[in-house]
């Protein structure tokens, strides 16, 4: 395929134009919007994600309190290398890939990628010239897992919501060095997780983990907010562990062990080294899952 990137644009309201999204500015901030959640329309058209205030289907966004894009200072914007802002924003597509008794399948990314490592996130990656974001997911997922899984098995494919991620996560941990609009998608299918278990290939240049959570952990997880849960607490219901597939360091033997559940629950510092945890965008994607069983 052409490995040509696929970037994210902006159309205002009104107007025939798309620009290419500037680098270093937060998609709030370049639509007017405040708060942490707005609803803007997403299609992929020649080439770009187009993200407008126009359009019937409109998909919740969000972003975190602490996006660095909206808080940078123009002497920040200064010194941010010139072959990032270059750049652009990139798009992803992630897959919350549901089983039929509702486990969703989560990854934690290989610890020597650039971006985010060591943080457990849905399989997902970039998307490729004439994919549809449909494709992009679903390739993804085969790419990293094994799980090869098309459009016609899953009961039901859609865009679930989308997500503003800046790597670093903060500011404090350095200025930004990439820019995503990521595309959390569901795909249901009809196979149990332990049926799927088998077919499970972990891809050791992308992940070195998987789990697959129950809905109760996962709506655990949706309660648990960044903004004001202690690092760490698992709640009293929930088991002190959780079992993943982990690549052995030396084989990449796929293992079975158990973690301890505080990662689920952990959340991003303010400052200093990251931790090992479920990603702020994913939480989000995985509040809402949630919601369309309550």
């Amino acid at each position: 395929m052409n490995s040509r990137r696929i970037l994210v644009g902006y159309r205002k309201n009104g107007s025939s134009n798309v620009e290419i999204a500037p680098f270093q500015q937060c998609v709030f901030d370049y639509f007017g919007k405040t708060g942490q959640t707005t609803k803007l329309s997403c299609n992929l058209q020649d080439g770009v994600v187009v993200i407008s205030t126009e359009g019937d289907e409109q998909i919740l966004v969000k972003h975190p309190t602490f996006c660095p894009m909206h808080a940078l200072t123009e002497s920040d914007i200064k010194s941010i290398r010139p072959e990032d802002v270059s750049r652009g924003v990139d798009v992803g597509v992630a897959t919350l890939l549901q089983t039929s008794d509702r486990h969703i399948l989560i990854t934690r990314r290989a610890k020597h990628l650039r971006n985010f490592p060591g943080i457990w996130v849905p399989p997902g990656g970039h998307v490729e010239a004439n994919e549809t974001l449909e494709e992009a997911g679903l390739r993804e997922l085969e790419e990293e897992t094994g799980l090869k899984i098309t459009p016609q098995d899953c009961k039901s494919i859609k865009v679930l919501a989308l997500w503003e991620s800046v790597y670093p996560a903060m500011l404090s941990q350095g200025l930004p060095r990439r820019h995503h609009m990521v595309v959390y998608q569901t795909a249901v299918v009809d196979q149990g997780h332990e049926d799927l278990q088998k077919r499970l290939a972990l891809d050791p240049n992308e992940t070195d983990a998987a789990a697959w959570l129950s809905e109760a952990c996962l709506k655990e997880i949706a309660k648990n907010s960044d903004s004001n849960e202690k690092m760490g607490d698992v709640p009293n219901h929930i088991p002190n562990t959780f079992k993943s597939v982990v690549l052995t360091q030396d084989t990449n033997q796929p293992t079975i062990q158990q973690l301890s559940s505080s990662i689920l629950f952990a959340t991003a510092p303010s400052t200093g080294p990251d931790v090992e945890r479920i990603s702020t965008g994913t939480k989000f994607a995985i509040q809402q899952w949630s919601q369309t069983f309550d």
